[in-house]
């Protein structure tokens, strides 16, 4: 419910869903509308803090938010982005807890040096 992946070409970008009153009241009747089909669970993505408590306030399952603030029951960030392995683009609700980018860059260049200056591999890497 809110930004799908899947629709974010249709919407122009990754864009917060549901700020006006019309398309928070169409996201929050989806909401029921999944949870009568049956979910065990729903996935709040991209939607302003007072939708998501909402939401997460008149569904009896359990909510999970991606940028839906931590009145969802659970959170979930995407692991590339959880350990900074995309420069590219960083949404606003992605807290980076590591720059795996940057580490992995140096090693592969520190790991390509070695090979280029002979240093690797070493007698100790060898039968």
């Amino acid at each position: 419910v809110g930004l799908l992946p899947q629709h974010v070409r249709e919407i122009g970008g990754y864009k917060y869903q549901g700020k006006d009153e019309k398309s928070a009241a169409e996201i929050l009747q989806t909401a029921k509308d999944i949870e009568a089909a049956g979910a065990f669970s729903l996935v709040i993505e991209a939607v302003p803090e007072k939708l998501a408590a909402q939401i997460s306030g008149e569904i009896k399952i359990p909510t999970i938010g991606i940028g839906a603030s931590s009145a969802c029951d659970g959170q979930v960030l995407v692991i590339d982005d959880l350990l900074g392995l995309n420069q590219e683009f960083t949404p606003k609700f992605v807290r980076k807890y590591e720059n795996l980018a940057q580490k992995i860059e140096a090693a592969v260049a520190e790991f390509s040096r070695d090979v280029k200056e002979k240093k690797f591999p070493g007698r100790e890497n060898v039968v």
